[in-house]
């Protein structure tokens, strides 16, 4: 496994993937891990990263695929919640939701 400056780690390094990075041939400056990564790590891991200069950056990842459903509602804000649900086929409920997200990103 390498990891280049630029390479974002999603997942639990083992020893041996740390080892495989403080040993590569190519020189690794910094990591980029998400937060559930990072908490996973042991502390003389971390300690010995950055020892051999190695900087950690952690980096906030979404989950699950973006959704277009709030642009589309923001859309058609216009139309009562009930013209949204059927135009668009998802429940009332949330389009009620999405309207107010909406609503408190405006304050």
């Amino acid at each position: 496994m390498h990891a280049d400056a630029g390479k974002v780690l999603k997942r639990k390094l083992s020893i041996k993937d740390i080892i495989d990075i403080l040993n590569s041939k190519e020189k690794v400056e910094k990591l980029s891990v998400s937060q559930g990564v990072y908490n996973h790590l042991p502390k003389r891991a971390l300690q010995s990263l950055q020892q051999m200069g190695i900087k950690i950056e952690i980096i906030h990842l979404t989950r699950g695929k973006k959704s277009k459903v709030k642009e589309n509602i923001r859309k058609l804000s216009q139309l009562s919640p009930e013209q949204i649900s059927k135009r668009e086929g998802i429940p009332l409920r949330t389009v009620y939701y999405h309207l107010r997200r909406i609503k408190h990103e405006q304050k």
